[in-house]
């Protein structure tokens, strides 16, 4: 499944746009920051830090004072919240 994101990033200064394609076929081990993350699994950049991050309920990376999330690890997590429909 291909699909584009389009992620506004803020300095002090400007904002930038930038598109993150989210293919597992081309991304699967990519790291994205935590702002890139919550867009991803669709959810704000506060509640992927309170509820997900702290929960431990996605792996994540944290170099110096960096946090990153792998794609196929966000990937994982949305198949892990699927509810099978009732027939």
């Amino acid at each position: 499944m291909k699909k584009k994101i389009g992620v506004k990033i803020m300095s002090n200064t400007k904002e930038t746009n930038v598109n993150i394609d989210t293919s597992l076929e081309t991304n699967k081990n990519r790291l994205v920051t935590e702002k890139v993350a919550a867009s991803i699994i669709g959810v704000s950049y506060e509640t992927l830090k309170r509820s997900i991050r702290w929960q431990k309920r996605i792996p994540y990376y944290k170099m110096n004072k960096r946090i990153s999330y792998r794609i196929s690890d966000l990937e994982e997590f949305i198949q892990k919240c699927k509810i099978p429909a009732k027939h």
